[in-house]
């Protein structure tokens, strides 16, 4: 089938979007099932190198595949990947790709589309710059084959391969991964098991069941297994009020909210035919990122005196309910909840001190100046942790300008390193996935490389990077922790973000929806519509 393609463009984007249309896909088929789904943000890009946020990586996970998944006991698995041969003491890998693998175009998913697509998201993702740090090389052995080199054995490779957020490994067309990875690519063509084939900006994206997809044998497990597309479309509905998602989910309009304020799930719980449910994994944890390269918080004192106006049990009931139902304290840098928990050195934050802050504040040189807090107004979540930040700055006498917008815009202007009267900024509010935090070199925020290829921020530890590079070629479970400890406590003298706590979101759906996976982000395969 002939393949269509349809520009778009949008403003705030700065760039043309192509989206890969195959013909006769606005004619729906009355027998058709839909699912009708509200995220809780609009994503802002659509390619998942270039954007590392959990929006735009649901997105990807209905379009594209990965060549190894996690499942359940968070094991890696191979997905795309059919035959993994290794040699030279775990130095090399062989992988052979599954047969009848596709893009959306109808053209064969090569070895070359690999080596290009995990080149592209190495330049970028914190686990493939770490990998190409200890050696990786990747080259084609033939169409279906390509060998991984590595300068020594590390359990890191395959993790990297099969970590399911920021940012996952989708694999592209060559022609896509050859992008600049500064630059979103120009189509999205993936070999996932739905296809994009319609965008219209603040109503609507939709995905159709890519009939050509070849699912593995094996049955789902968490982001593993068989991907089988059980409905024949999917359509993002953009709602950025809340009570309207929430009514819509009432009346049947749409069929799963991402993420009901927790203000508003007492009222869906009493609807009997609406599911609330809390994601899998670890829970998120909250957070403030400073920024290192403006006054105050490019001195050390300044982020000690914002850690002890926070108090986590107030972060937390604003997101997640005065009672510890959805919420517990955590003051570890690393995996509230999994096996890198460690939250040694942070006693002296747990006991908010508004005194000593403000103190700590006259130290580090503040004049009075604005405070410029950027949040999302439309991310509930994220809105409220930017909001009681700039009430706590404002009650240690401090001068702050709360700035909100979408979140597409907040993420685009968190890369804006220069001074809030050049429209920078000097903290933001933001959430990560737990498992992500449990292992040191994914963990977005612990991302400390002295260059712009931190995380927004930019902070900065070459003795953080190098315990994490230690830890990455550490087998020895025992010694593996002990690295972990000592990362807790340079963290806790850096202090790179502030921790606000571990929580979780529900998930809101129609009962007729049903084997929706346990997943930290929502997919859509293996769920069906009745």
């Amino acid at each position: 089938m002939k393949n269509a393609l349809n520009m778009m463009k949008r403003a705030s984007w700065g760039v043309g979007l192509t989206l890969a249309l195959l013909s006769g896909a606005a004619t729906l088929a009355q027998a058709q099932s839909v699912i009708k789904y509200t995220p809780s943000a609009e994503p802002r890009t659509m390619d998942p190198v270039l954007s590392s946020v959990a929006i735009t990586q649901q997105h990807a996970y209905l379009v594209y595949d990965t060549l190894f998944s996690l499942d359940e006991k968070l094991q890696p698995q191979p997905q795309m990947v059919g035959k993994v041969e290794k040699s030279d003491g775990g130095r090399v890998y062989v992988m052979t790709l599954r047969p009848g693998l596709k893009f959306h175009d109808g053209s064969p998913v090569r070895s070359a589309d690999v080596v290009a697509s995990i080149n592209r998201w190495a330049t970028r993702d914190t686990v493939g710059r770490k990998l190409v740090e200890l050696g990786m090389k990747v080259s084609a052995v033939d169409d279906q084959s390509f060998r991984v080199e590595m300068k020594q054995d590390t359990p890191l490779l395959l993790d990297g391969f099969a970590k399911p957020t920021s940012s996952a490994l989708f694999i592209m067309r060559e022609k896509e991964a050859l992008t600049d990875s500064s630059k979103p690519v120009a189509e999205i063509v993936g070999s996932g098991p739905f296809r994009m084939v319609e965008y219209k900006p603040g109503a609507r994206i939709v995905y159709e069941r890519n009939p050509d997809y070849v699912p593995r044998q094996e049955p789902a497990s968490y982001f593993a297994g068989g991907k089988v597309a059980k409905v024949d479309r999917v359509e993002w509905v953009i709602m950025p009020d809340a009570a309207t998602a929430v009514s819509a989910l009432q009346t049947g309009e749409i069929d799963i909210y991402e993420s009901p304020p927790l203000d508003l799930v007492p009222v869906l719980e009493t609807n009997k035919s609406v599911e609330i449910r809390l994601p899998g994994g670890q829970g998120q944890v909250g957070l403030l990122r400073p920024n290192f390269k403006q006054p105050p918080f490019d001195k050390v004192e300044a982020r000690r005196g914002l850690a002890l106006l926070m108090d986590q049990a107030d972060a937390m009931s604003v997101v997640a309910g005065a009672e510890p139902k959805f919420w517990s304290k955590c003051y570890s840098f690393l995996g509230c909840g999994g096996v890198s928990e460690d939250q040694s050195g942070m006693d002296w934050m747990q006991k908010p001190d508004i005194a000593e802050a403000k103190k700590l504040f006259k130290q580090a040189g503040y004049d009075g100046k604005s405070i410029v807090v950027i949040a999302p107004g439309d991310n509930e979540v994220i809105k409220n942790f930017g909001m009681i930040a700039a009430e706590r700055l404002k009650e240690a006498g401090l001068n702050v300008d709360l700035q909100l917008s979408d979140f597409a815009s907040m993420i685009a202007r968190r890369g804006n390193q220069g001074p809030t009267d050049k429209g920078g900024w000097n903290l933001f509010p933001m959430w990560s996935f737990g498992f992500e935090t449990d292992n040191p070199i994914s963990h977005p925020q612990l991302n400390l490389v002295c260059s712009n290829a931190a995380y927004a921020g930019w902070a900065c530890s070459p003795e953080i990077e190098q315990l994490k590079s230690a830890w990455a070629l550490e087998t020895d479970p025992v010694k593996r922790k002990e690295i972990i400890h000592k990362i807790q406590l340079a963290s806790a003298e850096l202090l790179p973000f502030v921790p606000l706590g571990r929580f979780y979101s529900p998930m809101a759906f129609r009962r007729n929806v049903t084997d929706v996976l346990k997943t930290p982000l929502p997919v859509f395969w293996n769920l069906e519509k009745k």
